[in-house]
């Protein structure tokens, strides 16, 4: 059952009682009309939110998610939009429409303030995280984690109080968790239990009792795979009392009695195992909980196939089948298809069971390929796991495979540009014929921009499986220099990401606003590249313009160079008066960037002898730009970009 504990895995919270769907209006009437009395907004929209998590996002409870967008739209305020976003990602998620799950998690993110809201980007992640591995994508499932992971790093935990602090452990634990269940997936059985034990005993501590039913739970399915039946259904059943202490909801005591049924389906204990399945069955037929129902479907299936039930057996399948095609479940499909193909051919309708053997394996495949899998995750996974091992000889190969990853990058960003050259250029080959059409404009337009975000949304998504793989290897060096080479690196990337992350989730698919654009990136270099006591600090003054990415691309990784070889050179020792100014305007018919400090300066001219001033080179070749440097001995130095070439929206 290695898919049901990642539905599982994002659910380890407080939760209420389940409700009938009568009990449930009312619930949501008498909750509107309190907090219609309130006077505090955000309060207004915690109350709504946390209520919608509470009542598990049922399909009743988007009417209070919808108020708290209408009040954030009404305030303008961008805590509560980051609030009112995340909740109906959840929502959708809780539904499996994983596209508009995944859309409107990145625009909670978009809104969230790292300081204010220190848990939020790192919640939004572990449920996209979620989404992909539903989507059978177990790479950018596990980048997603660590970004994740890395998001829980950075908060600052003695600034918290103890109700936060209790927050930080209960999240860290379901990381914990989470990171465990892929391991098990990759049958790496001994670290799995290892990170399980870690997050139940976290559990325990918290006094969690229903997260800690949930995490034992997933263990026991663990040792189900491995064929220990009697040990996974002791689990199961201790996980159930867990649950059962904790007041969970029926519908979380009924994956137990789901896991139960399994375990004795496995055991042959026949009776009492369709006890269980069927009491499951019947509650999320009922509830219409479509894919926990088919779950409980193929575990039926494959009961009546042990009791020679053929007919039973092709029936619950069958409708196991049409239910995960109709969802798009490429995993619970494949089970459907086993069964169905193991159920054909008991019944010697040996024509049926080989069409869905086949569907079968072709599923199988799409989902996990285990070499593939290993090979692309097995270096990740030592930022959680591995961090001190061998790491003299990772310092003595650091050179080498920063090479490597230089080498990786220029081959994805070559193919990333000819990508979008290609949809560019079919877009604007479209727009001309379009211009002779009226009539067929509006809808064309739609079409054009679902097709433009599409692409940048993968893009993104790509470049921060990048990114990821470069954090993970500034982790793993001791050297310095190499860490610090690694980092200029990401921050190359990151100048990309946050073009096509602006692009993806603002209403302007071809324009970056400068100023926004240029705030974030700068505060992603100078967090960063700090590694001295004394951190520098730096103004920004820029021009709010929008220019096209073909302009904004090359800028942005020239100011990330610029911003990089100043922090690296231009101060000797950092003190308080230690500064960093940075302009951005049009002036005539120019754009002007400087990048000026007060810093010890220099004689002579640059050498271009480093990979950053070649690339600024090449850059500014393609921007029609000079780039100059005035410096004077203990006064600082002005590095000045004039750019001819650019495209202003």
């Amino acid at each position: 059952m290695k898919y049901f504990y990642f539905i599982l895995l994002l659910s380890l919270s407080c939760v209420l009682h389940s409700q009938s769907n009568s009990n449930q209006h009312k619930i949501i009437d008498s909750l509107i009309n309190i907090v219609d009395t309130y006077n505090d907004d955000f309060e207004k929209i915690r109350v709504l939110t946390s209520n919608a998590g509470q009542l598990r996002y049922s399909k009743d409870t988007r009417v209070l998610i919808d108020k708290a967008i209408k009040i954030s739209k009404a305030n303008n305020d961008n805590k509560q939009y980051a609030n009112s976003y995340y909740s109906l990602g959840n929502f959708f998620f809780y539904n499996s429409q994983l596209d508009s799950s995944d859309y409107y998690l990145d625009k909670s993110i978009t809104y969230v303030n790292d300081e204010t809201m220190p848990f939020l980007r790192a919640t939004s992640l572990m449920t996209k995280s979620g989404i992909y591995i539903k989507q059978g994508n177990v790479p950018l499932a596990l980048a997603t984690a660590l970004d994740s992971k890395q998001a829980l790093d950075k908060i600052d935990t003695l600034k918290l109080d103890e109700s936060q602090q209790r927050k930080f452990k209960g999240e860290s634990s379901v990381l914990n968790n989470l990171l465990a269940n892929f391991y098990n997936q990759m049958e790496e059985f001994d670290k799995a239990s290892v990170y399980y034990d870690n997050a139940y005993e976290a559990s325990l501590a918290l006094k969690a009792y229903i997260n800690a039913g949930i995490i034992i739970s997933n263990k026991g399915d663990m040792l189900l795979n491995q064929g220990y039946n009697q040990k996974a259904l002791e689990h199961f059943e201790e996980g159930k009392k867990f649950k059962e202490k904790g007041k969970a909801p029926l519908r979380f005591l009924m994956s137990s009695y789901l896991n139960i049924g399994n375990a004795h389906s496995k055991l042959k204990n026949y009776e009492e195992a369709l006890s269980n399945l069927n009491e499951a069955h019947n509650y999320y037929e009922k509830a219409g909980i479509t894919e926990n129902l088919t779950i409980a479907k193929n575990y039926l299936g494959n009961l009546f196939i042990e009791t020679e039930n053929y007919d039973l057996a092709i029936k619950n399948c069958n409708e196991a089948k049409d239910i995960a095609l109709k969802v798009g479940n490429i995993e619970l499909t494949s089970q459907a298809c086993e069964c169905l193909a193991k159920a054909y051919k008991a019944a010697g309708k040996y024509d049926l069971a080989l069409e869905n053997y086949e569907l079968y394996t072709k599923t199988n495949d799409s989902i996990f390929n285990e070499k593939n899998i290993k090979k692309q995750t097995q270096q990740e996974m030592q930022y959680e796991f591995n961090k001190t091992e061998e790491l003299n000889a990772a310092a003595l190969q650091a050179k080498e495979k920063q090479s490597k990853l230089y080498s990786y990058l220029a081959a994805l960003g070559l193919l990333l540009v000819l990508v979008l050259s290609f949809f560019f250029y079919k877009n604007k080959k479209q727009s001309i014929k379009l211009s002779k059409q009226k009539k067929l404009l509006e809808a064309s337009v739609d079409e054009k921009n679902i097709l433009l975000k599409e692409t940048h949304h993968r893009v993104k998504n790509s470049f921060q499986i990048v990114s990821s793989l470069l954090y993970l290897q500034s982790e793993n060096v001791e050297d310095k220099e190499a860490k610090i080479a690694i980092k200029e690196a990401e921050n190359r990337v990151r100048s990309m990401v946050l073009i096509h992350q602006r692009l993806y989730n603002k209403d302007e698919l071809i324009g970056i606003n400068t100023k926004d654009y240029f705030n974030d990136l700068v505060t992603d270099i100078f967090e960063s590249h700090q590694f001295k006591t004394q951190p520098i600090s730096y103004e920004l003054d820029i021009e709010p313009l929008v220019l096209d990415i073909e302009t904004t691309t090359p800028i942005g990784l020239i100011l990330n160079e610029l911003i990089v070889n100043t922090l690296k050179h231009a101060f000797n020792e950092v003190t308080e008066e230690s500064k960093i100014h940075i302009e951005f305007y049009k002036q005539d018919e120019n754009l002007i960037l400087k990048v000026i400090d007060n810093g010890k300066g220099f004689e002579g001219e640059i050498k271009n002898t480093s990979f950053g001033i070649t690339l600024m080179k090449a850059l500014s070749k393609k921007l029609k730009a000079s780039l100059n440097y005035q410096s004077e001995m203990q006064k600082g130095t002005t590095a000045t970009l004039i750019i001819t070439k650019y495209k202003l929206l």
